[in-house]
């Protein structure tokens, strides 16, 4: 048995942590969603994870969180050689350019929470697709 992907997935409002980890179960098989409360809990989970172990398949960052938010969290898991080029996403009910523009800058994906939290597949769907190939390849097909 090979072991999960993991997802991080940092955000401090307990209704969208729940629809995240609602919108995965289907993916469980493959993917263990791992969700902390702010970008410090992010940084911090990163920085524990043993040399021996795989880092996160996704990152993915709220961009408004308390104590750090998703975008200075984001400039430091850049800065770190391991996560350097870890696929991560901004997504945040932000739809500004300016925020756009800095996703961009550090090589993250942009998506903006949804209003009807009805599409919970296309969701996750949306967040696999920022994975690797092998990690999409792999994690949808045990869908199929």
């Amino acid at each position: 048995m090979f072991p999960k992907n993991i997802v991080l997935y940092a955000d401090d409002d307990i209704d969208d942590l729940q629809l995240i980890k609602e919108a995965f179960s289907p993916y469980s098989n493959d993917v263990e969603l791992i969700t902390v409360t702010d970008g410090l809990e992010a940084i911090a989970y990163l920085e524990n994870i043993p040399l021996h172990q795989p880092v996160p398949c996704l990152i993915i960052l709220d961009i408004n969180m308390p104590r750090m938010d998703g975008k200075e969290a984001l400039k430091i898991i850049r800065g770190i050689n391991r996560f350097k080029k870890v696929p991560s996403i901004l997504f945040t009910t932000s739809s500004q350019t300016k925020d756009k523009e800095f996703a961009k800058t550090y090589n993250a994906g942009f998506l903006t929470k949804p209003i009807d939290y009805n599409q919970l597949d296309l969701i996750a769907g949306q967040f696999i697709k920022h994975c690797t190939d092998e990690v999409k390849n792999k994690v949808l097909k045990e869908l199929k």
